[in-house]
């Protein structure tokens, strides 16, 4: 009976044993959740979420809704149906963007004008126009009524709620009073055959008898003839009358004189004061009074050379004689295809080369010379001319054109290349928020100027920096990563002293069993 009564309690002890134990495991679970978070994220989304849109809800619509839209709503419509077709829409009930509106008020002198809002018309005056104070802001408003000036204003821009009056004054269209024609000019002039304007406006030539003009106005007339002073005056009309005009006309005293040249023989180049003009005969006008020097040249024959006297209003004749050249000297005439080329002999300047005609070059002395033309664009031209006692020796010279030479291509690039390490490397490469590669790497085409860089690697601190491209280069960029500091973890260290514990406890009670 002793027997029984110890094995019962030696029973009893070890399943109270087993109780604490397997509290102790228990409360030792949460714990090891701290170490294992993906045991405890597994349940997060538990059964019990599965459930929430339960069958319950289903009848949340119950039969009750159904008849809410009861036969006594039907009516409701039709009334609101019947309003629908009303101006209401005109306000701004539901503002677009921006929302809230102030006000416009246009009043006008007359009382009543229309009234245009950025081209669209609003209505007539007085008027008040909402506007949305946050929307694209109104930028003008036309006035306008029939017998007065139109008149555009700036449109103001009220606050929220506010309301800016504006007030207009339209000025009245004066009617333009129809001119009674009933008086006459008739004009003339010394010379006649002037050029008339009245107001102006061309109206004939002199004389022009009983030309009809407005009366109650004075009207100005013009009177030009060539080699003459403009002549002006003002003149009115009578009712039924002629008003004669008669201009006496100044001639115009000139300020230049003429230089009339005749040689013996003809054809001689004419230079005056070293600029070339022509050939003789020819008058050389428009010289300013004083003394001018005069050179003609002709092949075969002496140059010849005189200073020339000139008077304001004059012509001043020449009839000069030509001297054959001495049989020592000769002259050459020279041309060029194209003309312009400037000529040189014997490496000295002597002109440039004239259109369909020879340039003489006179007094040159007898025996052998070189004739060089010159001109842009052109191959220069070389060639040997012999001069004998009084004669003349002609050179033609044909110039090649040399080939344009090719315009350089524009430079149409603008982008350079970016040359990226990283320490340590394998870190991404984002160059302007784009993604662009692994360090070390070499990303080209990027565009030049400014270029943010963004260099990413887990465990470091992202890298950023703006770095300067330039067109056509390479830009080498190194980078030296930071290492983040690991976050403190929280020791887990609950679950094994207590299991151990637990451990330890049963092993004793079991040995304690078996030696009783």
């Amino acid at each position: 009976m002793q027997n029984t009564r110890i094995w019962i309690a030696n029973r009893t002890l070890l399943l109270l044993t087993l109780i604490i134990l397997t509290t102790l495991f228990i409360v030792a679970m949460p714990v090891s959740a701290v170490d294992n978070e993906t045991a405890t994220q597994t349940p997060a989304p538990t059964a019990t979420q599965t459930p929430a849109p339960t069958a319950t809800q289903t009848p949340t619509p119950t039969a009750t809704q159904t008849p809410t839209p009861t036969a006594t709503q039907t009516p409701a419509p039709t009334a609101t149906q019947t309003l629908t077709p009303t101006p209401a829409p005109i306000g701004p009930l539901i503002p677009p963007i921006g929302g809230t509106v102030g006000t416009i008020r246009v009043t006008s002198d007359p009382a009543t004008a229309d009234v245009t809002l950025d081209g669209v018309h609003k209505g007539i005056t007085p008027l008040d126009i909402e506007v949305y104070v946050t929307g694209t802001p109104p930028q003008s408003i036309v006035i306008s009524e029939g017998g007065y000036i139109s008149k555009t204003i700036a449109a103001p821009h009220p606050a929220a709620g506010e309301t800016k009056t504006v007030h207009v004054v339209l000025e009245k269209i004066q009617p333009t009073p129809t001119p009674a024609v009933d008086g006459y000019f008739s004009i003339d002039s010394l010379p006649h055959g002037a050029t008339i304007r009245i107001d102006g406006v061309y109206t004939g030539t002199t004389p022009l008898p009983d030309y009809p003009i407005t009366t109650g106005t004075t009207h100005r007339v013009q009177v030009e003839y060539p080699g003459y002073e403009s002549w002006s005056g003002i003149y009115s009309a009578s009712s039924g009358q002629t008003t004669t005009i008669s201009a006496s006309l100044i001639p115009i005293t000139p300020t230049t004189g003429v230089m009339s040249i005749c040689s013996q023989p003809p054809g001689a180049d004419v230079y005056v004061d070293g600029s070339y003009h022509g050939h003789t005969p020819m008058n050389v006008g428009s010289l300013s009074p004083g003394t001018h020097t005069l050179e003609l040249r002709l092949a075969g024959y002496q140059p010849y050379t005189e200073s020339i006297g000139i008077a304001a209003s004059q012509t001043t004749t020449l009839n000069p004689y030509l001297t054959l050249a001495t049989p020592s000297t000769g002259s050459i005439a020279v041309r060029s295809n194209p003309s312009g080329a400037s000529i040189y002999l014997d490496g000295h300047y002597k002109g440039v080369t004239v259109l369909n005609d020879y340039f003489d070059i006179v007094g040159v002395p007898n025996g052998k010379h070189t004739i060089s033309l010159r001109k842009t664009g052109y191959y220069d031209y070389t060639t040997g001319a012999t001069v004998t006692g009084g004669g003349i020796k002609y050179v033609t010279g044909t110039m090649d054109q040399m080939a344009p030479s090719p315009s350089p291509e524009p430079d149409l690039v603008t982008t350079g290349t970016v040359e990226l390490t990283s320490n340590p490397s394998g870190a991404e490469v984002y160059i302007n928020n784009l993604f662009r590669g692994i360090t070390p790497v070499n990303v080209p085409d990027i565009a030049s100027g400014s270029n943010v860089i963004t260099l990413k690697m887990q465990g470091y601190s992202d890298w950023i920096e703006t770095v300067q491209v330039s067109a056509r280069q390479t830009t080498p960029v190194s980078a030296t990563l930071t290492e983040t500091t690991p976050p403190a973890t929280e020791k887990s260290g609950g679950l094994p002293l207590a299991a151990v514990a637990a451990i330890g406890l049963l092993s004793v009670l079991i040995i304690v069993l078996k030696r009783r």
